[in-house]
């Protein structure tokens, strides 16, 4: 997959008719879907990629074919950076060395945008990005770098994101094998 595509994040406060829409968009558009999945407190959250207009296309028709009925949300990326699909979908290569930066925020969106300003701040590798399942909304992510690499990409999540989004930001500098194997 071309880490360069655009990237979109759809939530829908019905799941039937969250489904009836995304299966619209991707008979209608040449995207991929990336995430399906049911969220807290029974929602349905989506993520597209493809080419720019493709993306913006599909969540349009998505917006107009619900009418606003069941449609919450939606996020876009034009360009995210290299490390969030891997990281969105749980197959990010890691190395178990250096410090580890941990990402909390208020909603799934909010998470995305962190984890992309993070990876373009910073020379660090996105671990993982988790959204709202079993998080009543949030999200959270794990990245890794040096500790200098690390502090700069918190620092710039915490100046970029609205005020209230980030719920919490925290550095462990020389992780336990344990904690890595929990994570990774």
């Amino acid at each position: 997959m071309n880490d360069r595509k655009a990237l979109a994040m759809m939530e829908f406060k019905s799941i039937s008719r969250g489904m009836e829409c995304i299966d619209g968009v991707l008979k209608g558009f040449p995207v991929e879907l990336i995430l399906l999945k049911v969220i807290c407190p029974g929602k349905l959250l989506a993520a597209i990629t493809g080419e720019t207009a493709a993306v913006r296309g599909a969540v349009e028709q998505a917006r107009n074919t619900d009418s606003g009925l069941t449609y919450i949300d939606d996020f876009f990326l034009g360009s995210p950076a290299p490390g969030i699909f891997p990281a969105l979908q749980g197959t990010a290569v890691v190395d178990r060395q250096g410090a580890l930066g941990i990402i909390e925020t208020f909603t799934a969106s909010s998470a995305l945008i962190a984890a992309d300003t993070a990876a373009k701040a910073a020379g660090i590798t996105l671990v993982t990005i988790h959204l709202a399942r079993g998080l009543a909304g949030k999200g959270h992510i794990y990245l890794v770098g040096s500790v200098g690499a690390v502090e700069v990409a918190l620092e710039a999540v915490e100046n970029r994101l609205e005020p209230g989004m980030l719920a919490r930001k925290r550095i462990i500098a020389a992780p336990d094998e344990a904690v890595w194997s929990a994570i990774l």
